[in-house]
């Protein structure tokens, strides 16, 4: 019985929330100068603190970090999860690149018994954000529905792309 209602409320959410994994293809947006979000800003320090990944283990952007992938929708996530199930397994390591993606506003239970072990089909780290808070300081609302790869040099932000497909976010990563 209780797995029935687990069942109902999970495809009443998915109803809801749409399935849909399309990413609307739209030109790459580059900024290089200003303020991206409240705690990303070209010319100054990148510090998100300590994540977590999908296994749990611990991970911070440090001074060998190059780029960082972030993503704040579901669609985007998909999209660089796709890309990246076309690299090698050592990919993001070889590029020093770091994968964020914000599930904090995912109902835990949809996150626990769905979502948390769909990542955990991935040997690469995905560092999961998990307090809203937390996301939006670093959340760009006019961008959200794209892949924010943000460009490091010693950990300081040398300038941020949003992109949409994966073609371009190959490009901005090599």
């Amino acid at each position: 019985m209780k797995l029935k209602l687990m069942a109902a409320i999970f495809a009443s959410v998915l109803t809801i929330s749409g399935c849909s994994n399309k990413v609307e293809e739209k030109p790459v947006v580059k900024v290089e100068k200003g303020t991206i979000a409240p705690a990303i800003e070209i010319g100054k320090k990148f510090e998100p603190g300590t994540l977590k990944d999908q296994f749990g283990k611990e991970g911070t952007v440090d001074e060998n970090s190059e780029k960082v992938i972030m993503v704040f929708a579901k669609s985007t996530g998909h999209l660089v999860k796709e890309f990246l199930n076309t690299k090698p397994e050592n990919y993001l390591e070889e590029h020093h690149v770091i994968f964020i993606a914000d599930v904090s506003k995912m109902p835990s239970m949809i996150f626990k018994y769905a979502a948390l072990p769909d990542l955990q089909k991935h040997k690469y780290p995905i560092y999961l954000i998990l307090d809203e808070s937390v996301s939006q300081k670093f959340k760009n609302d006019k961008y959200k529905n794209y892949v924010m790869v943000i460009d490091l040099d010693h950990s300081v932000v040398k300038e941020v792309e949003f992109v949409t497909t994966a073609k371009d976010l190959e490009e901005a990563i090599d």
